[in-house]
């Protein structure tokens, strides 16, 4: 480290208070919204002390890129994802790097998300488009964009990962049940963020007074992904998914299977995690899509000249990946997430002590000026063109968290992300009523419930 370059006093949020410090300017509601407008005036680093505690924010695209670094800096845990654990302990999402279980864990999981293994799960994915288009064509041309993205993801990890259909479409005896599963997640989404923003004294007594509510769905959860495996332990199959994966396959480095009482928390991280995020791009990448009705127009024909909607088809639509790699920069479903300082960094020009911990608000770092262009805070998804990636060489962009923690699941997300718009434009044009996109944060930052309005095309292309 420079230290010859370190300034002091970092800057902060204006109007600190004696002992409360910053408290003012703080948004419980939309609290990494809040910061990510405040660092458009504080600039590409600064920190926030509240009643004791201490929060540093790396905003800027160059300064995030320096906390990515796996060499200086390691991934830590807070606020949300530590509450997480309440029914996902020690899952891929929520145990610690030097956990042993993690590590096992992901050299388990890692063939599960081959190029290989996404060919095998198109035809599940297929089957839930399927499923969601006949839904929408026996409608009365409004659709619940949130209800419909939530159900669509819960299918397709369902059937893909664990060859079972979750009665999310249609009438079935396990409707309700897995209805009722994902209601709970998103109340436990909802309550451990707001768990983790809760000011000191406060938190403890609104943690005490939801308890039972919490034990009540932590209890739905674990019964839930318990009938799953419990399923397929009475009825095995030779199918490679992710269960059997879970059940039947041996660390290549201990020897070891997952141990039983680990297999419901790594069920429950692909259920939650997996279908929350992709349903948030999905709900932004529609509002965007509806709201243009050139770029729809664009879109539909290069669906079309694809010719299908198989394995190979669906990877080459191009237009439709850069669209949702532009709502994955703009509104990224995870973000932030927190680096601790392997040793003393100058962040910059401050000095971060070894064990300091540095919020990477990729939220506001993903539309820096600085490094994405002065047009960083529009919509456009040609700016993943190629040559316009090129005249960004310094570009941030980390949707998908860093290093060995990074989503192990993107290429399965952005896979049935990439088919379902595809399948949902060749069959409908979509409108919108004109309403802002309004974002909420539970943990993840998803859009508020929305509704479309939907025509049937005539003519769609061949399935």
């Amino acid at each position: 480290m420079t230290t010859s370059l370190i300034r002091r006093g970092i800057p902060h949020v204006p109007g600190r208070v004696p002992l409360l410090g910053d408290i003012r300017n703080i948004d419980r509601r939309r609290p990494l919204q809040n910061e990510m407008a405040l660092a458009a005036s504080l600039g590409p680093i600064y920190e926030r002390k509240v009643v004791g505690l201490h929060f540093i924010y790396a905003a800027g695209g160059r300064l995030a890129a320096q906390c990515s670094d796996e060499q200086h800096w390691e991934r830590e845990l807070y606020g949300p994802v530590t509450e997480l654990r309440r029914f996902m302990p020690r899952s891929l999402f929520t145990a610690e790097s030097s956990d042993p279980l993690w590590g096992q864990a992901h050299r388990i999981f890692t063939p599960a998300f081959t190029q290989t293994a996404m060919r095998r799960y198109h035809h599940a994915m297929q089957w839930m488009a399927d499923d969601l288009v006949a839904e929408w064509s026996g409608g009365c041309g409004v659709v619940d964009v949130h209800s419909a993205m939530t159900r669509a993801t819960g299918e397709a990890i369902g059937r893909a990962g664990f060859g079972r259909n979750l009665g999310l479409f249609g009438a079935t005896a396990d409707g309700a049940a897995s209805r009722a599963f994902f209601d709970a997640m998103a109340a436990m989404l909802r309550m451990t963020a707001d768990a983790g923003s809760q000011l000191p004294g406060i938190g403890i007594l609104r943690r005490w007074q939801r308890e039972p509510t919490v034990r009540r769905h932590i209890k739905l959860l674990n019964g839930f992904a318990d009938d799953i495996v419990a399923d397929r332990v009475q009825h095995p199959t030779d199918d490679e998914d992710l269960l059997n994966l879970m059940l039947t396959v041996r660390d290549p480095e201990t020897g070891q299977r997952l141990p039983p009482e680990n297999l419901r928390a790594q069920l429950l991280t692909f259920l939650v995690a997996g279908a929350e995020t992709t349903a948030a791009l999905l709900e932004v990448a529609l509002h965007f899509i509806a709201a243009d009705r050139q770029l729809q127009d664009e879109l539909r024909a290069g669906i079309s000249a694809r010719g299908g909607f198989d394995y190979q088809a669906v990877t080459g639509m191009r237009l439709v990946r850069h669209v949702l790699n532009e709502c994955l920069r703009l509104w990224p479903p995870v973000p932030g997430y927190l680096r601790k300082a392997r040793s003393d960094q100058n962040l910059g020009g401050y000095r971060i002590p070894a064990g300091q911990t540095v919020f990477v608000l990729a939220l506001a770092a993903q539309r820096d000026r600085e490094v994405w262009g002065p047009d960083a805070g529009a919509f456009d998804p040609y700016r993943f063109e190629p040559d316009r990636l090129r005249a960004n060489p310094e570009r941030f962009f980390q949707p998908w968290g860093v290093g060995p923690r990074s989503c192990i699941g993107r290429q399965f997300a952005f896979q049935q992300a990439t088919l379902l718009i595809a399948r949902i434009l060749s069959d409908f044009e979509l409108t919108t009523d004109g309403a802002p996109l309004v974002i909420n944060e539970h943990g993840t930052i998803r859009p508020a419930p929305y509704r479309l309005n939907i025509r049937r095309l005539h003519g769609s292309v061949e399935k």
